[in-house]
């Protein structure tokens, strides 16, 4: 039998979007908030609904599962990340100062949606979709960061022999720190982290990376 809602299709003039895309929208912003408190393997579509103001049969309108709904979310991040962080250098602009405002950004978008980050990180450790979901997150973060790094190397040279292995291993440095600092299974559960010390930390530590003080230097392979 088919069903065909047609309030759902309605259109919502002032808004610009349809009752269904407000419904869509609420169910995505009521499992965000299920999955900051239960978790993705104990979120329940009842409790997703019930946050949207739903019926939870109607969920199924919009998705066949709760992974499609990660899926979807999931891909909401990733067009966030590629907005709002990997913006390109803009003519004269020094490159530690892109890489400063990419780690600032990154780091508030990922405090903003790290029910998502962190079910989706987890679930790609035993799931080939979230997997690949994944990895194209991260390659698209590590190529804006080789975009960077070229042109910081521009400035100030470095014998760096692989600028992919460069931004991979800063990248991870820098993902698996916002995880770590925002997941309730992290280093420090119970502890809110502020945004001004967690930007601090990630910029001194990204930075000092590419530009080791002088002093360092003479302890680095040759």
């Amino acid at each position: 039998m088919t069903i065909t809602s047609k309030p759902e299709l309605e259109q919502e003039p002032a808004r610009g979007r349809t009752k269904g895309e407000h419904t869509r929208i609420a169910i995505k912003e009521a499992a965000r908030d299920v999955m900051a408190r239960d978790g993705f393997a104990a979120m329940r579509i009842a409790d997703i609904m019930s946050g949207a103001g739903k019926s939870p049969g109607a969920f199924y309108i919009y998705f066949k599962n709760k992974e499609e709904l990660l899926h979807e979310l999931l891909e909401d991040f990733r067009h966030t990340l590629k907005n709002e962080v990997n913006r390109p250098l803009s003519g004269q602009e020094d490159p530690l100062h892109n890489l400063a405002e990419r780690l600032q950004v990154f780091w508030r978008i990922y405090r903003r949606h790290w029910p998502v980050a962190t079910a989706a990180f987890q679930m790609s450790m035993q799931d080939d979709s979230f997997a690949r979901a994944w990895h194209h997150i991260r390659e698209q973060g590590i190529k804006g960061l080789v975009t960077v790094i070229r042109e910081s190397r521009k400035q100030q040279p470095a014998p760096d022999k692989d600028l992919e292995l460069v931004a991979s291993a800063l990248s991870s440095m820098i993902e698996y720190a916002c995880y770590n600092w925002t997941a309730k299974v992290g280093d420090f559960p119970g502890r809110e982290i502020d945004d001004e010390t967690a930007i601090d930390v990630l910029t001194r530590l990204a930075l000092g990376a590419l530009h080791p003080h002088p002093a360092v230097q003479a302890y680095l392979p040759r």
